[in-house]
């Protein structure tokens, strides 16, 4: 489970995507932008959101935001990030994960803010929401940075990070 300390609490992360008998539309769609920009190696993409919590919040309490307000359990599933060391996987799938620059407003993440105080949950200090993107083929680091930065962000409010994903 992805926990940081920070002064008044920790910081987790949540994943909620699809469950993988569900077609990802936008997942299609990034694939062909990217298949269109020449990254022709890219043979699938599927999406998935990611919420990054930070406040005076427990497990427990961040599961059951997960799982009541995040996640459509008929469609979607959820995990908390972990930030363990993994086996990577020999370039053939691909992470990307897109965030607002901390200098732009992201008012999803401050409904979820209010939504978790109204649950009755503890208020979180702050609520981030990035998006992920799962891409299996055999790509170049570099080409494929550069194809999502043109296709799937915009660089003037985002910041991308490409990584070899985990098994």
């Amino acid at each position: 489970m992805s926990e940081k300390r920070t002064g008044n609490g920790s910081t987790y992360q949540i994943e909620i995507r699809l469950k993988s008998e569900f077609t990802d539309a936008e997942g299609t769609g990034a694939l062909a932008l990217l298949n269109g920009l020449g990254l022709n190696t890219a043979r699938e993409l599927r999406t998935s959101k990611i919420y990054e919590i930070r406040g005076p919040l427990n497990a427990g309490q961040i599961q059951l935001a997960a799982k009541e307000l995040l996640c459509d359990c008929v469609t979607q599933e959820y995990r908390l990030l972990s930030h363990a060391p993994q086996v990577l996987n020999g370039m053939n799938h691909w992470r990307g994960e897109g965030w607002l620059k901390p200098s732009v407003c992201d008012p999803v993440g401050e409904s979820v803010a209010e939504a978790m105080a109204e649950m009755g949950l503890p208020a979180p200090e702050a609520v981030r929401v990035g998006s992920a993107y799962h891409i299996t083929g055999k790509c170049h680091r570099n080409q494929l940075e550069k194809a999502v930065l043109r296709s799937l962000a915009n660089p003037l409010i985002h910041q991308i990070k490409i990584s070899e994903a985990r098994l």
